[in-house]
């Protein structure tokens, strides 16, 4: 899951800067809300995007595909479980869309 620096108030065109570049993607879509989550020492809010490719398409450098169907037996942290959460995929089960995690 690619995700942008953790920037107080960064605006939505400095964040697509950061997003990976994948062939045949349209655009990135920003997700309704925000993603709230509390470390010990400070709040962090997160404005989730996601993206639709198609299923042959090449992961970018240092990251690979995880089949949705297989995402919940990946080693992530809570945040980034909510996170996958937010995009509205999981439980969904078109081979078309993958998700995108950092190795």
């Amino acid at each position: 899951m690619p995700t942008s620096h953790w920037l107080a108030a960064q605006d939505d065109k400095t964040a697509l800067k950061q997003a990976p570049m994948l062939k045949g993607i349209a655009r990135w879509h920003r997700k309704a809300g925000v993603v709230t989550h509390v470390f010990t020492h400070f709040p962090l809010e997160l404005v989730v995007y996601s993206a639709s490719v198609p299923a042959r398409t090449r992961a970018p450098e240092g990251m690979r595909w995880v089949p949705i169907s297989t995402l919940g037996d990946e080693a992530l942290p809570n945040l980034m479980r909510t996170v996958i959460a937010a995009t509205g995929w999981v439980g969904r089960s078109s081979s078309a869309r993958r998700d995108l995690r950092r190795r």
